[in-house]
């Protein structure tokens, strides 16, 4: 079957899971996600007024990326929470065109800004860069933990 990329659905969300557990649980970023507390995140970004996903399929969904719309005072701008390439599919593109679908869809809806968050130093923040992305001039991400 050749690759195509599709809207991420509700009855995507168990096998996004799983690609989610085995891509971010593995190197390089080592997290501890389980099956049971990447549904919930899934379902909470799926549940998200303003909701975008899509899946790259490839008999089974090898990438997938999702986040949500969100009105600002000069337009609506997209806030990607999850890009997930599973392992095996990293390096092979797909990252790339599922980025540059989700690009072009964002575009024919009016939208030209997408936010994100990725830790430093990773491949993915070298994917990004490579994509175009850069580190906000103007924004800065802060967290307080207690």
């Amino acid at each position: 079957m050749a690759e195509r990329i599709g809207p991420l659905r509700e009855e995507h969300l168990d096998e996004c899971a799983r690609l989610f557990v085995s891509t971010f649980n593995a190197e390089p970023w080592n997290q501890s996600w389980t099956l049971e507390t990447a549904q919930k995140k899934l379902a909470w970004t799926l549940g998200v007024p303003g909701f975008l996903g899509w899946v790259s399929l490839d008999d089974r969904i090898v990438a997938f990326a999702a986040g949500y719309r969100q009105q600002e005072d000069e337009g609506e701008v997209f806030y990607l929470a999850i890009l997930c390439v599973g392992p095996k599919a990293q390096g092979t593109g797909v990252g790339s065109r599922l980025t540059d679908h989700l690009e072009e869809q964002l575009a024919n809806g009016g939208v030209n800004k997408v936010y994100l968050i990725t830790h430093k130093g990773t491949p993915a923040e070298s994917f990004y860069r490579k994509r175009g992305f850069k580190v906000s001039d103007e924004d800065i991400m802060m967290t307080h933990e207690w």
